[in-house]
């Protein structure tokens, strides 16, 4: 289910974005949730409450120096027996706020698994397997990440230029701003635009990444190989074929090369009545599109939709083709439906599923 609402006071607590607004050490940051609070007036108070408990578990440095000033003075003032006691209480109140703010500094950490950290990037966003968010940028452009995502604004962005860095896959509906042009940055290639809306899925572990155009116009450069420059009409897709990836067992921690591309692919999307008719964009409608996919591509699509781990037992398996269309099932009701397609076995042990023949 698309994340889009922050519902509680943990929701805005738990967001990177949200923090840095809070503690102001980032101007973009509190320039967006400015806009925020302006466009969903009916959170204010929501709002104003987690603001409030950051400074309050983080530790609000004015409080805090004024409660030493006000011990200082009760020292100077008070009864030796009072102090011992005024001093005892006021040790046990600090302990308490730092033990609940390591507390939910933890938290924080926990629920923001895999966040990309990278010296170009200001703000970062970061979707685990089975979630989905949408995002309004400081430009007034949208963008829908999948899940197990990463994306990140450049420091200064919507500056002179609107620089962002993906992987995994997004949407995005850019807002036009011609003295402003936006430029998306994967692995594989690296896309110039002034207005349009299109998608981008550039997995590092999958054989391909794609970016089909559905309205507007980009520039596309491919990063591998001669590094070709094309540009992209509407209802097309650019299809990057990538060899696989070599592990290079000489470091003591293995590293993943870069792999050399085979071949890019322009294919035309059929649309109907000016609506783009494909499976590449239906996630963003929480629509699961299961297009002619074999049973290894297909339980990557699944893990990821449903943030679950799938073993393959049988190399016949592997061969076993689908098309389907799943809205809000369940995996135990879409494996019953492909079941129906190709025959197999499956058991389930919590979020590990095993086919089998």
């Amino acid at each position: 289910m698309i994340n889009t609402k922050y519902e509680n006071v943990e929701d805005f607590l738990i967001d990177n974005t949200f923090q840095q607004y809070c503690s102001g050490e980032n101007k973009q940051c509190v320039q967006y949730w400015n806009n925020y609070l302006l466009n969903h007036p009916e959170q204010k108070e929501t709002i104003i409450q987690a603001k409030r408990l950051f400074h309050i578990l983080v530790g609000n440095k004015k409080p805090l120096d004024a409660q030493v000033s006000k011990l200082k003075t009760d020292l100077e003032t008070s009864s030796s027996s009072s102090v011992k006691f005024r001093l005892s209480t006021w040790i046990k109140t600090v302990a308490a706020l730092i033990v609940l703010a390591g507390g939910i500094y933890w938290l924080i950490q926990q629920r923001q698994p895999g966040s990309l950290a990278t010296s170009h990037s200001a703000i970062t966003y970061t979707t685990a397997n089975g979630e989905k968010k949408v995002l309004e940028l400081a430009d007034g452009s949208k963008i829908i990440l999948n899940a197990g995502s990463h994306l990140s604004l450049e420091e200064g962005f919507n500056t002179n230029e609107r620089h962002i860095h993906l992987t995994g896959e997004a949407f995005f509906d850019v807002s036009e701003d011609k003295n402003k042009p936006f430029f998306v940055h994967t692995q594989d290639f690296d896309i110039r635009v002034l207005g349009t809306s299109f998608n981008v899925k550039a997995y590092p572990e999958e054989s391909t990444s794609e970016t089909l155009l559905i309205e507007g116009l980009i520039e596309m450069h491919s990063k591998r190989g001669s590094e070709n420059s094309m540009i992209i009409k509407p209802n097309q897709k650019v299809i990057l074929y990538k060899t696989l990836a070599v592990s290079d067992n000489k470091e003591p921690t293995q590293k993943i090369k870069k792999s050399p591309l085979k071949e890019i692919a322009i294919q035309e999307i059929a649309s109907e009545d000016g609506q783009t008719l494909s499976a590449d964009v239906a996630w963003k409608e929480n629509r699961l599109e299961i297009v002619d996919e074999d049973f290894a591509s297909l339980k990557t699509v699944l893990e990821r939709w449903y943030d679950v781990e799938i073993e393959l037992n049988g190399q016949q398996l592997r061969d076993f083709r689908f098309t389907a269309t799943f809205n809000k099932e369940d995996i135990k009701q879409v494996l019953d439906a492909l079941k129906k397609v190709q025959p197999f076995n499956y058991k389930i042990y919590g979020k590990k599923i095993t086919i089998y023949e």
